[in-house]
């Protein structure tokens, strides 16, 4: 089993692979949690990530999986075949906190979830259930394989896991909670938030004139910005310009064709830092460009989790702002990043500028 989004295939040896790299998948360590990877039946390559919330343990189980039929959507959008499903239980239905259990909690769930699934022609190939480093299948009947008390991961082949994917860069979160941190509205006193609105006019006066010129520059500042992270000035200048670019749909359109079909992973990943700060400094009507273009970065970047937090604040400030029900859309549909890059690809700078292009530069290939 290979995940897609790395760039030199990662192997996965099987069920003592799964702890270690789902974190990596969804972007941060699932809890109290359901996740259900989707994979190609033939090369086993992993397709998609869809994690919701367990339902409270009092719920009926067909009155909890009614909300759960845009997870088969997305699983066959995105051409899945086969699924994993892992539960991550809750610290009260750890079936291992003091003494080995009977049975695993949740299996009434998975057993339904199962039927639901093959009804729309998808195979569940096993589902485990996982509680830090152990992990029990609900259908395995060998003792040896399965023991009640759940067995140890192998410790080796989380490490090879963790190694891979945190060379390629990938840094989950300990819980959702983080990521919705991470996007925090800044108070406006604060010393970076203030910084930023001071500095806002003289930044924006210099810009130079054209939509072009303009995402150019600020491109160009994205791609320098590896090394001057530790300059504030830069930062303020990126985070006025992700601003000012966002409050416009042609320089917001053009940015995201920069960023998301001509751009890179080390492009992607200085924009998610930008726009991340721009979100957090944002206030009243910038807030929902800048938060659309962050999810659309994030979902490029294979960041699903990150992509819906994103897309929670944009609707917070406008509930109907288009982008981010464009992406919130396709998320729930489970649309692969490769069709937002497949559409903007189509485009050209002229399609995008309409009356405003101007020059060769500005012109469709013939």
């Amino acid at each position: 089993m290979t995940p897609t989004y790395s760039s030199t295939p990662l192997v996965v040896r099987g069920p003592d692979s799964l702890p270690a790299l789902i974190p990596h998948l969804v972007g941060f360590h699932p809890r109290e949690s359901l996740v259900l990877v989707g994979l190609d039946s033939r090369e086993r390559t992993v397709l998609v990530t869809l994690r919701v919330d367990l339902p409270g343990v009092d719920r009926v189980v067909g009155v909890a999986m009614e909300g759960w039929a845009p997870l088969i959507t997305a699983l066959q959008a995105a051409g899945a075949i086969d699924v994993l499903a892992v539960v991550y239980p809750g610290v009260g239905e750890n079936p291992w906190r003091d003494h080995p259990c009977e049975d695993l909690p949740r299996r009434s769930l998975l057993a339904a979830l199962a039927d639901r699934l093959s009804g729309s022609g998808l195979v569940v190939l096993d589902a485990l259930c996982v509680v830090g480093d152990r992990l029990r299948s609900y259908w395995c009947a060998d003792p040896d394989c399965c023991p009640r008390e759940g067995r140890l991961v192998d410790g080796a082949e989380t490490l090879r896991v963790q190694a891979h994917l945190i060379a390629e860069g990938s840094a989950p979160l300990a819980s959702r909670d983080m990521l919705v941190s991470a996007l925090a509205p800044r108070a406006q006193d604060d010393p970076v938030a203030d910084r930023i609105a001071r500095s806002r006019d003289g930044v924006v006066l210099r810009l130079p004139v054209g939509t072009v010129a303009r995402v150019g520059i600020f491109v160009s500042g994205m791609r320098d910005w590896g090394n001057e992270r530790r300059n504030p000035a830069t930062m303020t200048r990126l985070v006025i310009l992700a601003e000012f670019l966002a409050g416009s749909i042609r320089s917001r359109d053009l940015l995201l064709h920069a960023l998301t079909v001509d751009g890179d992973r080390n492009l992607l990943a200085a924009a998610r830092e930008v726009f991340g700060e721009a979100v957090r400094c944002a206030h009243g009507d910038t807030l929902a460009p800048v938060a659309s273009v962050l999810a659309v970065c994030c979902w490029i970047d294979g960041d699903g989790a990150a992509a819906r937090v994103a897309l929670d604040r944009a609707t917070s400030a406008d509930v109907d702002y288009p982008l981010a029900t464009l992406v919130s859309a396709a998320l729930d549909r489970g649309m692969p990043p490769r069709t937002w890059i497949s559409l903007m690809g189509e485009m050209c700078v002229a399609d995008i500028l309409g009356d405003e292009a101007d020059g060769p530069t500005n012109s469709c290939a013939s």
